[in-house]
């Protein structure tokens, strides 16, 4: 009798632990209106493990008639996966972000979102790739270093562009993410907080290497990755401080012309981080008595004919080329044009004049193209190794980085 009991409670346990193991998957029927989001809440997994269940590409994009495995199991499996990651992160927290504003969180956020994709690179460069990206903005605008360091970005869900929000979107992906905005985006605000998401300003209207800091310091702090943010920011001083050593040994400071993407009429002001690389890399900002705060600033032909700048520094991503300006007889007089002193800023593997982190690079190779007597482009890719190693732990070539 005993002997039969053991086997049937040996039995028992056999079969419960199959039971949770192997949880049978749902078979689920799209719907009209239905999204991967709306689904995975349904039936509390995320809509990537949906995605990645069933080979889905583009979680965007689902048909009515499809039929979907949805994985039971989940929510035990990545419980017992997380107890060990998140056992430092449970802390609550609290953030003063660049407005001013208080923010209270009972515990890190699981990841963040947000339309300004500038901003939301801190989660990026702070997780090493896609880890803390929930939603993302216009996805066209991709840098090419997404596809080495992020291990699904097509599965990120674009959660809309500038201030046009699918907040009924942002709502399916979960209550622990959290907005991260730039200020010009503070009425947004209001809107996340309706759909339950908590949003946070961290990046200020007034760029600089020390609001770019700050933000990483704010969403470090937002993700429980102070640590890593402290050293990212540890970079952009060291490099900051190198930078104005070197250049203080130049004998000149020419004037630069930094201009804008969307025309050739559009520059960067006194509140852009343009700005702060041109004066930290030994040259002078030919734009005077603009600052228009967080954007470019457009002006006509005859005032960059009085400002007349020694040099001119075009984005990779500008709508126009360094060679239709040096082709134009519009732009002939101008010194820059007349010394075929008209330059490419890096971007080909992510633009290093943005408010992120990697401006520092730009700052590197900034003091290279001012004063490449003081500062050689193997320098340049000494910093542009340092940084990739310490941020995604992999280097790139100098053709990778378009710098060569």
């Amino acid at each position: 009798m005993k002997k039969l009991l053991t086997v049937f409670f040996v039995a028992m346990l056999i079969l419960s632990s199959a039971g949770t193991a192997f949880a049978a998957d749902i078979t689920y029927v799209v719907k009209k209106g239905d999204t991967l989001g709306k689904i995975g809440k349904a039936y509390g997994v995320s809509y990537t493990s949906i995605a990645s269940k069933n080979k889905i590409k583009d979680p965007n994009l689902i048909i009515v008639g499809q039929k979907l495995i949805i994985p039971k199991d989940e929510t035990t499996t990545n419980t017992n996966a997380n107890s060990t990651t998140n056992e430092n992160k449970s802390a609550s927290i609290t953030v003063t972000d660049v407005t001013g504003r208080v923010v209270s969180l009972s515990s890190p956020a699981s990841k963040i979102l947000g339309t300004h994709n500038p901003s939301l690179n801190t989660g990026i460069v702070l997780g090493g790739g896609d880890k803390y990206i929930a939603g993302f903005g216009n996805k066209k605008m991709a840098n090419k270093l997404y596809d080495y360091v992020m291990k699904d970005y097509d599965g990120i869900v674009q959660i809309g562009m500038g201030s046009n929000i699918n907040y009924e979107t942002v709502a399916t992906l979960g209550k622990n993410n959290v907005a991260i905005l730039p200020e010009r985006f503070k009425s947004q605000v209001e809107q996340y907080e309706k759909v339950g998401v908590t949003a946070i300003v961290a990046l200020s209207n007034t760029e600089s290497f020390e609001s770019i800091k700050r933000s990483l310091t704010i969403v470090g702090k937002v993700l429980g990755e102070d640590t890593k943010a402290s050293k990212i920011n540890a970079f952009i001083d060291k490099t900051v401080k190198e930078t104005k050593a070197t250049a203080a040994k130049a004998k000149t400071k020419p004037s630069v012309l930094f201009l804008g993407s969307s025309s050739s009429f559009s520059v960067a002001s006194s509140s852009m981080i343009q700005t702060d690389i041109i004066e930290m890399a030994g040259g002078t900002n030919a734009v005077k008595g603009l600052n228009v705060k967080g954007d470019f600033a457009d002006v006509n032909m005859e005032q960059i004919i009085a400002w007349n700048p020694e040099i001119i520094w075009v984005p990779k991503y500008a709508s126009y080329t360094a060679e239709s300006l040096l082709s134009n007889s519009k732009w002939s007089s101008i010194k820059a044009v007349k010394n075929k002193a008209v330059y490419v800023f890096p971007s080909d593997l992510e633009p290093w004049d943005y408010p992120t982190a990697s401006a520092a690079l730009g700052l590197s190779w900034g003091l290279h193209n001012l004063h490449p007597e003081l500062y050689s482009l193997n320098q340049v890719m000494k910093d542009a190794d340092e940084f990739y190693s310490l941020v995604y732990g992999k280097t790139f070539t100098a053709q990778e980085l378009g710098i060569n």
